[in-house]
């Protein structure tokens, strides 16, 4: 059944209302980025023969390069400067990796959550973190 027209209406009110567009255009620099980081180091890796530590921080640099730009142009449509942008961007993905293992670690010990699980929190909780560090601070408009 397709929504009638005020039905609509309403929805793209609630879209326009929590920017849920800017949300998704998020997640999608997520997939490419996160897309990047996998194949950069599963290329370098197995084709290349690179030792696998190196192969995993090419693999996370490039990934965070697609994160930014895409951030920068694509979810925030940022018109400050690379300056500005680039050492608050740094800033939160820092603070991500800090907050990722950091819960990673408490709900280890605290609560000795199965490692699947407590893998599968610290994908969701992270980015939402994220996420909000640089819609309300590093590119904030």
């Amino acid at each position: 059944m397709i929504l009638q027209r005020p039905y609509m209406t309403k929805l793209l009110l609630l879209i326009e209302k929590y920017n849920l567009f800017q949300v998704m255009r998020y997640g999608l620099v997520g997939i490419c980025a996160a897309s990047t980081h996998a194949l950069v180091a599963l290329g370098l890796f197995h084709h290349l023969s690179a030792q696998p530590t190196l192969s995993n921080f090419a693999g996370f640099v490039s990934g965070a390069v697609i994160s930014y730009l895409g951030s920068y142009y694509f979810t925030f449509k940022s018109t400050d400067g690379h300056g500005t942008s680039l050492p608050r961007f740094a800033l939160v993905w820092l603070i991500g990796i800090i907050v990722n293992v950091g819960l990673f670690q408490a709900l280890l010990d605290a609560y000795a959550i199965p490692f699947a699980l407590n893998v599968f929190i610290a994908i969701v909780l992270t980015p939402i973190a994220q996420y909000l560090m640089l819609k309300f601070w590093a590119f904030k408009k």
